[in-house]
């Protein structure tokens, strides 16, 4: 009884919570960028560029598009499963499997609303961020 209870609670956590998909685009071109600045956080290893860009000089690999479906739990019930360091760490994974050392955030979590035939409606945010390779030494703080 115990495990149906349990096998029935994971299976409706993830159904509820959604799933998430993250894809990577190259990028062609021989240009070398430097951005003047922003704030920066490291995860896995990969820096997340926000509110602006990186100060040092790096070119640009590709785009990754990151979407995950919204949670349909209430409130703070929803929170508490959030996956949001889930999904930083794949997309730092993809980032470093593709060569790069940061990512720069491009748009961020645009909600796209779709009906489906039997009207039921699906909630997908999305994140699009560029996956760049240094191509300079680190500044000195």
């Amino acid at each position: 009884m115990k495990i149906q209870v349990l096998s029935t609670l994971f299976l409706a956590t993830v159904f509820l919570c959604g799933c998430s998909s993250t894809k990577f685009t190259e990028y062609h071109g021989p240009e070398v960028f430097q951005g003047a600045g922003g704030s920066v956080r490291v995860v896995d290893g990969i820096d997340f560029w926000e509110n602006g860009d990186s100060n040092r000089k790096y070119k640009i690999l590709g785009v990754i598009d990151e979407s995950h479906k919204r949670g349909y739990l209430p409130g703070r019930f929803n929170r508490l499963f959030s996956d949001s360091g889930d999904r930083e760490s794949a997309i730092a994974k993809v980032a470093h499997k593709q060569g790069g050392d940061a990512v720069i955030f491009v748009a961020r979590d645009q909600e796209q609303s779709n009906m489906d035939q039997s009207g039921n409606g699906h909630h997908r945010r999305s994140t699009e961020l560029v996956v760049i390779k240094y191509v300079d030494e680190p500044k000195p703080d």
